[in-house]
């Protein structure tokens, strides 16, 4: 396996290796989450970085203030009481005008070396120790590849001084062309979502992907509500003979979005795609791998909020023992998920049909 990408498809093992860095931080730690909870996994890691802040290291947090509403109020207070800088994401109040855009990261880096993303929250949900098999399955990915590590630090250093929404960042990366990445200089790039110029690039890397496909494409997703393009791109692919897998969950936190995102399963099941649901617990990563060489993973769901609105990033690269290791785990998780076919689609119910066609039109906010 390649010594620079650690990979971690359950919580128990993404939280140790976080909290193993955090232990060995000597200079900083940067912390950005959609989601930090207040329970017992979220009261382990306040209660290490706080340590780490008696022994001197600098430790910010930035969380989204809608993703940690069921967070206790007075968790975050407390850790800025020990010495931690906290800041959240667009506070619900006052109202602004980009309150509907969230910062739906999750990410960490430790004293500028170390790099961690995913999509893992901290949370007592993803965790077997305290949900035992109900625990949500998910993807991380540790990293220690200097460029895409810097890549990430910079990311959170804009977000940390505002500076997510403005142009600055853009027109400097527009001039150096560095807004599509360069596969010529390196095989890992480490793609965000945010700014006038960068709200749509990590589905540009999607489709560009899928549109080049010529043996097989893997998707791990939750929430699946894919716009015309990439529909037509996947149906494309198929049709041309390329063998199309999509996983998605069968069982989720969020129906409505669910049943969306199955209105655009009849013309892809009708084109050769094959979809599968999967089953037992919530199915929570955001994956894909392309021809056995090209691969993502990161924080962005194939819908509207996360390519067009919401602050996402994602590993993508182009390394074959890492397509070997999530196409490994994809075929595992298949044995734990129900394919749906074309035939089985045609005999659902009369309100089935509806309800995914009602919630459809509501896509663009799901």
């Amino acid at each position: 396996m390649n010594p620079r990408l650690t990979f971690f498809f359950e919580g128990d093992d993404f939280f140790a290796a976080l909290q193993d860095s955090i232990r060995k931080a000597h200079v900083s730690i940067d912390i950005e989450f959609y989601y930090f909870a207040s329970d017992e996994i979220g009261a382990s890691f306040a209660k290490l970085l706080t340590q780490k802040v008696a022994e001197g290291v600098e430790v910010r947090l930035i969380y989204d203030a809608l993703g940690c509403l069921r967070t206790d109020a007075s968790f975050f207070a407390e850790l800025e009481q020990q010495g931690i800088a906290v800041k959240p994401f667009h506070p619900l109040f006052p109202i602004s005008e980009h309150l509907g855009r969230r910062d739906h990261r999750k990410l960490m880096v430790v004293d500028g070396e170390v790099g961690f993303v995913g999509g893992f929250n901290l949370s007592s949900e993803y965790s077997a120790r305290f949900r035992g098999p109900e625990a949500w399955r998910d993807t991380g990915l540790g990293i220690w590849e200097d460029v895409s590590v810097q890549r990430l630090k910079r990311l959170f250093q804009e977000n940390w001084e505002g500076l997510w929404y403005l142009a600055k960042m853009d027109v400097v990366e527009l001039w150096r062309g560095e807004l599509r990445p360069d596969w010529q200089q390196s095989k890992f790039h480490m793609i965000p979502n945010h700014g006038w110029r960068r709200k749509s690039l990590i589905r540009q890397e999607y489709l560009a992907a899928i549109i080049h496909a010529k043996r097989c494409i893997h998707l791990t997703n939750p929430y699946f509500i894919p716009d015309r393009g990439i529909r037509r791109a996947l149906r494309r692919a198929a049709q041309r003979g390329v063998e199309v897998a999509l996983l998605t969950a069968g069982v989720t936190d969020v129906r409505i979005a669910r049943w969306a995102g199955q209105a655009t399963y009849a013309r892809l099941l009708g084109a050769g795609v094959r979809l599968f649901e999967y089953q037992g617990r919530f199915l929570h990563a955001k994956s894909a791998t392309v021809d056995g060489e090209w691969f993502t993973v990161g924080t962005s769901n194939i819908d509207h909020i996360s390519f067009f609105r919401n602050l996402e990033v994602n590993l993508f690269g182009r390394d074959g023992e890492a397509v070997g290791v999530l196409d490994g785990q994809f075929v595992k998780d298949l044995t734990s998920s129900r394919e749906i076919t074309l035939q089985d689609w045609r005999q659902r119910p009369w309100w089935v049909r509806v309800r995914s066609k009602f919630f459809f039109y509501f896509r663009v906010w799901l």
